[in-house]
């Protein structure tokens, strides 16, 4: 009897032990959104359906780079990022006035938001090419700007032509402006 308790005993704790195991390769290993931030990071971060995906240097985990430009003028603010792996790539452009707060992204040139998917196919086409339309709206908050550095969040719902959504949520960008 004492030999079944003993044996039912190791199994228990094999099996306690290969779960708190799991459990911490997971959390340890699996990526987790940068800190929303206003100190000239020149990152981009966001979760694709889920899935988070970082762009940006000096950052843990993160996977590509960070492009910002503005208009001579100060009405257009252009952030981009592209992720090697997977291989996406985000553009968002706004009509910016260079006052914090939320500005839509209005998808009519030179103002838009895109989404590209690259992982199926290394050209643009139209199953991998996603943007905001009247039905899937999107926008930029710019939280942080003091003329070197320009910080905010972004989300955005994408469609493709064949109907795919995608769902970029809880966006952050910390940029060096100058």
């Amino acid at each position: 009897m004492n030999y079944v308790r003993g044996k039912i005993l190791v199994v228990a704790a094999g099996a306690l032990s290969f779960l708190l195991f799991t459990s911490f390769v997971r959390q340890r290993f699996e990526k987790e959104l940068p800190p929303l931030t206003h100190t000239g990071e020149n990152m981009m971060a966001c979760k694709i359906n889920g899935k988070v995906i970082i762009a940006g240097q000096n950052l843990t985990n993160a996977s590509g780079v960070v492009n910002f430009s503005s208009s001579p003028d100060k009405d257009l603010l252009y952030i981009s990022c592209e992720i090697t792996s997977p291989h996406y790539e985000i553009e968002l452009s706004i009509d910016y006035d260079d006052t914090l707060g939320v500005y839509p992204i209005i998808c009519s040139y030179p103002y838009f938001g895109y989404f590209w998917d690259y992982t199926h196919s290394i050209s643009p086409n139209d199953s991998n090419q996603f943007q905001p339309d009247i039905s899937h709206p999107g926008s930029v908050t710019v939280t942080y700007n003091d003329g070197n550095i320009i910080a905010g969040t972004f989300a955005m719902e994408a469609v493709n032509r064949q109907g795919k959504v995608v769902h970029l949520t809880d966006g952050r960008f910390d940029i060096m402006a100058h």
